[in-house]
């Protein structure tokens, strides 16, 4: 049996210290004694086992930890190159919109442009037409004024009537087409040419005689087509002759004034009353 003993050490001067001695029965056996040594190798080999579980456990736990450190990394580099993938296409994008507006403000600007400079020609063209009327107002008033300044005095012979610039006889004998021709013409007059001036043919129609037919100067008997005694052609206006006429019903050719305001064609022979016009004198 082992007991410890405190035994004084005298080697260290005024300082004690204690150890201890094992002390070993002599009473005790060999069985005993292996089974003491027995003990004394089991228990490290026990902590040795102990210290090698818990060195793999720890060793399995820091694997697994690793591994889902390393799936970690794997995710956020994968969501690092996702998010730099989708900044650049977002970039790409802005790029692209940055152009197509930066474009845009260029064709309004040139836009833009294109209409001032329209706009400038367009008012210079304006002011060049305000001119060019202000100038040709400006001309015609003087050649009024001036007209007018030495406007004639225009006057008939007795017995004609004066509308405008001429002279208007309503014969009151009757003659026929030719006969009626040569007077005008001896008068220094022509069997009346009828122009489109409204106002003429209506002075024309209120002094002749509501009952009677004048002839004019219009025939078709020489060419076959209307014209007037002074070889001009007539254009023809259905809206001046009565209903139907001309017909040249019995070989009319000679154009009179019926009583009705409306033209109508008769036969040459005839005895009408007829009109001449000649141009007023100037006193």
């Amino acid at each position: 049996m082992a007991e410890f003993k405190s035994i004084p050490d005298t080697s260290s001067g005024s300082q004690n210290n204690i150890y201890f001695k094992l002390n070993e029965d002599v009473r005790s056996t060999p069985s005993q004694k292996g089974c003491l040594l027995l003990k004394l190798f089991w228990i490290p080999l026990v902590c040795g086992m102990l210290f090698m579980v818990l060195l793999i456990t720890v060793s399995v736990s820091f694997k697994q930890q690793f591994s889902k450190l390393t799936e970690l990394e794997n995710t956020v580099a994968n969501l690092t190159s996702s998010v730099a993938l989708l900044t650049y296409n977002q970039q790409d994008t802005i790029e692209k919109q940055f152009s197509k507006l930066t474009e845009l403000e260029n064709t309004v600007a040139n836009l833009t442009s294109s209409v001032a400079l329209l706009t400038s020609n367009q008012q210079d063209t304006n002011d060049r037409i305000v001119e060019m009327f202000g100038d040709l107002k400006a001309d015609l008033e003087i050649r009024i004024t001036n007209l007018t300044m030495r406007k004639p005095v225009l006057s008939c012979k007795p017995g004609w009537q004066l509308y405008s610039s001429s002279c208007y006889l309503f014969s009151s004998t009757r003659l026929d087409w030719e006969k009626a021709r040569s007077s005008c013409s001896a008068q220094g007059a022509l069997l009346l040419i009828l122009g489109q001036d409204a106002s003429e043919w209506y002075f024309i129609v209120t002094n002749v005689s509501k009952s009677k037919s004048y002839w004019i100067g219009l025939t078709d008997q020489t060419t076959g087509q209307w014209r007037w005694v002074d070889g001009s052609p007539y254009i023809m206006d259905k809206s001046q002759w009565e209903p139907g006429e001309p017909n040249n019903l019995g070989g009319e050719d000679c154009a009179e004034l019926a009583s009705s305001g409306k033209l109508n064609d008769g036969l040459c022979s005839r005895s009408f009353q007829f009109i001449c016009k000649a141009p007023a004198n100037e006193n």
